[in-house]
């Protein structure tokens, strides 16, 4: 006898595309099924029928804390900052996978910034730096392009460009030491994804930090682990723990970004001078790749 399909029912309407985004991921971080469906001019989120009761009261507990929410004042830097970083972003990748492609200068780029784990092991550090602008191929190049540079912005939206920059290429980087180490020496990688998913945990983490109540304050987090699932323990060539490790340290350093925040107000000359330093480390790291 064939189980009956389970039932969804309507748990929002709106118009506000954003509103019902805001809610899904509520529930998506509380382990509860929800579908999207956009009908007649509205977007409508959809639950099964045997969870709507436990979506609800989520989705009431989420509304309730916002309202309650004390104010208090946490910077928020805008759209320009965000598409400084953003761009940073794209331009240092595009201009390495340029050199990497066309072998110019007559160097083998790949072969002296990819992380490998026994030479990292060894002691060149400077191959966990290199090794996030480097790409096997173009549709790598472009996946990790269109992907980092939604959660870059989102990053440098959030802290400013340069302390979110400094951020996720110093996340980034642990994420790739903590790879090496768990390796066999042969074991090898490059791409920007470690970042990006450092970026996604900075996120999470700095969002955590600056909830006040305890009521859902765990949602962030929940949903940088959810989107990890949905996007970063798959494919051929994926590199599962490297992902990882670049979401757990994200975390780690949104959690110290969000701590510096609460007992340090860094104005933004100071925060676009940490990223002018990241800047130069990264150069500094290819220096070293270069001349090692």
């Amino acid at each position: 006898m064939e189980t009956p399909p389970l039932k969804s029912v309507s748990l929002l309407r709106s118009r506000s595309k954003d509103r019902c985004l805001e809610f899904a991921l509520v529930l998506l971080a509380m382990g509860i099924r929800c579908d999207l469906v956009y009908l007649d001019d509205e977007f409508d989120l959809k639950v099964y029928a045997e969870d709507a009761d436990r979506a609800r009261e989520q989705v009431r507990l989420y509304v309730q804390e916002n309202k309650s929410r004390p104010n208090y004042s946490v910077p928020h830097f805008g759209v320009q900052e965000g598409l400084t970083c953003a761009w940073l972003y794209a331009i240092v990748i595009l201009s390495v996978y340029v050199l990497q492609r066309d072998h110019l200068f007559a160097i083998e780029w790949e072969q002296l910034g990819m992380s490998q784990a026994g030479r990292v092991q060894a002691g060149e550090w400077w191959r966990v730096v290199t090794a996030l602008s480097l790409h096997v191929d173009t549709a790598h190049l472009v996946s990790n392009l269109a992907f980092g540079f939604i959660f870059v912005f989102l990053a440098g939206e959030m802290l400013g460009w340069g302390l979110a920059w400094a951020g996720i290429l110093l996340a980034g980087s642990f994420g790739n030491l903590l790879n090496a180490f768990v390796h066999a020496p042969n074991h090898a990688s490059i791409g920007a994804s470690t970042a990006i998913f450092a970026a996604v945990g900075i996120l999470s983490a700095c969002s955590w930090s600056r909830r006040r109540t305890r009521t859902n304050r765990w949602v962030p987090l929940g949903g940088g682990v959810a989107l990890l699932a949905f996007i970063g323990l798959s494919g051929e060539r994926t590199d599962i723990f490297a992902h990882i490790a670049g979401l757990g340290s994200g975390f780690l350093f949104g959690f110290g970004l969000g701590t510096l925040e609460t007992y340090v107000s860094l104005s933004n000359w100071y925060r676009q001078a940490i990223g002018i330093a990241a800047i130069l480390f990264f150069a500094l790291a290819w220096v070293l790749a270069l001349t090692a």
